[in-house]
């Protein structure tokens, strides 16, 4: 079997039809480009059960490659938009069981097939409300280029965008506590406002500008984000801590609710997201081009063996130990709580 690939090693177009091509190999295939980004990418496909871990890799690969092709630099509105359309159109064939996977065609549409068919033969459907707002969200993040957006708009674009993307993962993963899409909720809204920040610079050289016109009314900022002194008024008129704040106070929600949680496996890994989510505030790393990641996830992806299946195997049953150990250390976590701990109440309980 013949597989074209690009300059970077990502996996573009496969030279067979759907039908000379195994299940194994779709799965494994989008691990093997999973694995390629980073831990934090790869490592939630080892939390669920086989087949939720199945599903939720077809369907994360897929995601993260359309983000990929659509976020390329100098692609136009107009372009991003065509693209969109295009996408749409082979989900929507793919749930009516109308898409038929053609030799050359991209790979993802393979990964985009065979969770399709996934959640056809094991979910109900939910999922496709799901999907249908990750759509919207993309093609709302297109046309608001150059365009500030109050913070009503920009709160229903982060639900959308991340909530509903937690919400996906949650379902095929078969979680189904009662917390879970309050959950959601708060550990969306503030992964959407870190990535915001973080990639504040690279987004608004392609136009896309995550400080809300309120946010600025409220901070007297008068700056044109197309001015190179925009990013300093944000710096010193504090934009940073406040979002910092703000981001903290929803993590800390996310873990309070956690606690309540029945699933030990569950719970441990929305304790480790949401310090891996906030280990960037509290060691005075949140600047935008800085990153969050996973604390010694390059020596666990070093570990596995290559082989999907089996690194598959080996990782779900170590991944509670690996979820068990802090990404934050104890004075870290007591700088969280003193941060936003006195506008939270009860949340300095000691299972913070």
């Amino acid at each position: 079997m013949k597989v074209k690939v690009c300059g970077t090693g990502l996996l573009l177009y496969l030279t067979y039809p759907n039908e000379c091509i195994s299940y194994s190999f779709k799965v494994n295939s989008a691990r093997k480009y999973l694995r390629f980004r980073d831990f934090l990418h790869y490592f939630s496909q080892m939390v669920p059960k086989r087949i939720g871990s199945e599903t939720w890799s077809l369907a994360w690969a897929y995601i993260r490659e359309i983000d990929d092709v659509i976020d390329r630099p100098r692609l136009s509105r107009r372009r991003q938009l065509e693209i969109l359309d295009k996408e749409w159109e082979v989900v929507r064939k793919c749930f009516d069981n109308e898409y038929e996977f053609r030799s050359g065609e991209h790979l993802r549409y393979l990964w985009l097939q065979q969770f399709i068919d996934n959640v056809h033969r094991f979910y109900d459907k939910s999922i496709i409300y799901i999907v249908k707002e990750l759509y919207e969200s993309a093609r709302m993040d297109a046309e608001r280029r150059w365009i500030i957006l109050s913070d009503g708009i920009m709160r229903n674009l982060l639900y959308k965008k991340a909530v509903c993307f937690f919400k996906l993962y949650f379902t095929l993963c078969g979680f189904k506590e009662a917390y879970i899409d309050k959950i959601a909720e708060d550990l969306g809204i503030a992964l959407g406002m870190l990535d915001d920040i973080l990639d504040l610079v690279y987004d608004l050289r392609g136009g896309y500008i995550n400080v809300t016109r309120d946010e600025l009314e409220r901070l007297g900022i008068e700056a044109d984000p197309r001015d190179s002194r925009f990013i300093e008024e944000l710096l010193r008129k504090g934009y940073f801590r406040i979002k910092g704040i703000e981001i903290l106070r929803l993590l800390l929600r996310a873990r309070k609710l956690a606690w309540r949680l029945r699933n030990e496996l569950l719970r441990k890994l929305v304790l480790r997201l949401t310090e891996v989510f906030a280990a960037p505030i509290l060691e005075d790393r949140f600047i935008p081009g800085e990153r969050y990641f996973f604390k010694g996830g390059r020596i666990l992806l070093r570990l596995l063996p290559s082989n999907e299946e089996v690194a598959y195997r080996i990782g779900h049953r170590l991944i509670a130990y690996v979820l068990s150990f802090p990404q934050i250390s104890s004075v870290l976590m007591k700088t969280w709580l003193r941060l936003v701990g006195d506008s939270c109440g009860e949340d300095r309980d000691s299972r913070i």
